[in-house]
């Protein structure tokens, strides 16, 4: 029989033992051949030197503007801004302190945030095999392990970009570790200590909440049932030590705006306004699942269905009733935020990733049983050939990334790496301590330039999707443009960066007369299909021939 999580150790006088009657392969074959013991942990190195080498060279790929928001907005909360007065938002503060440290640490630009990214991948992957070496067995945690960080790297979840749901699972992991640690021996500050990284992980972002709920709702069965007290008393104190934990962050967030009187944009931008956008979206919640589903799982859509064959299989691979039903709840409420998220973004997704990865590996264990005395060796095969074959069918991108094929596949005529160009030259043209106008969501021009933007609006969607709450800050972004009159603004002209039939709202037409007296073209990029686009400056505009209308245009002052 394998060990449970927790032989070999001295039990607390005040729990009882978990049962011991997980079936696996290191129940039947441990110890029996070299494979038993090195198969599973080659198959990990493998896919693991693979996403490594992967990773590094997606460290320079330009950002998107999503991950150059967080970069700036993080930038300059570290050097005295004020975050909803002098830049907004909608994301609680935990997600920019961490962008802050990065680019503190590692450079503020877009391999500093990768290097910030990396590391947290490399943090998830072990946090999750230790997790789940403790909880089922080695063979599970190794190819569950291998699947994981295949996945998040793979650009089926953008995972080239460091987003918040990439940002927040170490927390999450390293929370649930600590949290089965306390359940083991009875020890209330690590639940304390798990409940405050659950709640570290919400304020990086607000879908996580399904990882806090997981761990407070499993705590009752657990000490109700399954790990019972020996003197049938409940030992609520460390229920009560996990919710103090996940509560704290949070309220020292509130506590802290409230003290500096600034409550009312904490709540505004963070609750209020993303609030209101959810019910903006244009497609319905099921064409936006037709759209993403197929992209999220495109070549590795049997992994998703041994993760749901997974889901019953988990409860006649004989664990313990607590790790079964750990592990199903972990893929259903991972993808249960992803409905949170609304969206059903690409990115939204990764927080699913370790459910799926968990459960399409305990499919494997439960096959190579029943198979008997071969069946490691055809599991291991199996799981190798899952793992592989997407990366041998887009090879390109995980050995020879072409950042802009990339980030065209991904972003379609959205000129991401050609901002980061000009962004670059504005840091020559523009004097240091000068400020930059942008008129659309593009802080990678800002973060390029190493420049503070004209606004406190680095993206254009919450002045436009909602009726009651966007005409005031509308007039404000009018008003601090043109108070701020910079020597260059940046327009980027596609929809993209704005709205669809942005160029017929007010707002815009004001904008655009205003910057047509007090401004002259100096420089232009035009999306080119699969390959880089064209950029010119200054006397070359005269001569430049147009190829369509996705541009960007940089003026200059008259």
């Amino acid at each position: 029989m394998a060990k449970s999580p927790r032989s070999n150790k001295k039990q607390p006088s005040n729990t009882k033992p978990l049962k011991t009657k997980n079936k696996s392969n290191d129940d039947n074959l441990s110890g029996k051949s070299s494979l038993d013991k090195w198969g599973p942990l080659i198959l990990l190195a493998l896919g693991s030197i693979i996403v490594m080498q992967t990773r590094l060279r997606l460290l320079a790929i330009p950002m998107e503007r999503d991950e150059a928001g967080f970069a700036y907005i993080g930038h300059w909360l570290l050097h005295g801004k004020n975050l909803y007065t002098d830049m907004v938002d909608n994301k609680l503060p935990g997600l920019y302190v961490l962008y802050g440290l990065f680019t503190s640490l590692f450079g503020y630009n877009s391999t500093g945030v990768h290097i910030g990214l990396l590391i947290a991948n490399i943090a998830s992957g072990i946090c999750f095999y230790y997790l789940l070496k403790n909880l089922y067995n080695h063979f599970i945690a190794a190819v569950a392990t291998s699947f994981l960080v295949m996945l998040l790297v793979n650009q089926n979840v953008l995972g080239f970009a460091a987003h918040a749901t990439q940002l927040l699972l170490p927390f999450a992991l390293v929370g649930f570790l600590v949290f089965w640690k306390g359940i083991h021996t009875g020890n209330k500050l690590l639940f304390f200590v798990a409940g405050l990284l659950l709640g570290f992980a919400f304020i990086i972002k607000q879908q996580s909440v399904v990882f806090g709920l997981l761990a407070a709702a499993l705590w009752w069965p657990l000490r109700l049932a399954w790990n019972k007290n020996e003197s049938d008393r409940l030992p609520i104190a460390e229920w009560l030590s996990l919710g103090l934990g996940g509560c704290l962050p949070i309220a020292a967030i509130i506590g802290y705006f409230s003290v500096n009187g600034r409550l009312d944009e904490l709540y505004f931008w963070s609750v209020k306004q993303p609030s209101g956008m959810t019910g903006t979206f244009i497609n319905t919640s099921g064409e936006l699942v037709q759209h993403f589903v197929p992209m999220v799982t495109n070549h590795v859509v049997a992994i998703w269905v041994l993760a749901g064959i997974g889901l019953i299989v988990i409860f006649l691979s004989g664990f313990q009733k607590s790790a079964s039903w750990f592990g199903a709840l972990m893929g259903i409420l991972g993808l249960g935020s992803v409905i949170i998220g609304a969206a059903f973004y690409q990115h939204y997704f990764v927080l699913a990733l370790p459910g799926v990865a968990l459960l399409a590996a305990v499919t494997f264990n439960w096959i190579s049983i029943k198979i008997g005395k071969a069946g490691l060796a055809v599991g291991l095969a199996g799981a190798a050939i899952l793992l592989l074959r997407p990366i041998g069918i887009d090879h390109e991108y995980f050995f020879s990334p072409d950042y802009n094929k990339i980030h065209q596949q991904a972003y379609n005529k959205n000129m991401f790496p050609e901002l980061e160009r000009i962004g670059k030259e504005l840091s020559h043209r523009v004097p240091e301590g000068s400020r930059i106008g942008i008129m659309g969501s593009e802080p990678e021009v800002l973060v390029a330039a190493d420049r503070e933007s004209c606004t406190k609006h680095l993206f254009m969607y919450p002045l436009l999707s909602d009726p009651v709450l966007s005409p005031p800050l509308q007039e404000g972004f009018i008003h601090q443009l043109e108070e701020c009159n910079p020597d260059y603004i940046v327009w980027n002209s596609g929809a993209g960066s704005w709205t669809t039939g942005y160029d017929k709202l007010d707002m815009f037409k004001q904008l655009y007369q205003w910057m047509q007296q007090n401004y002259v073209p100096v420089g232009l990029a035009e999306f080119r299909p699969n390959k880089p686009g064209e950029i010119v400056w200054d006397a070359d505009l005269k001569t430049f021939q147009s190829l369509n209308d996705e541009k960007v245009f940089v003026f200059k002052i008259k």
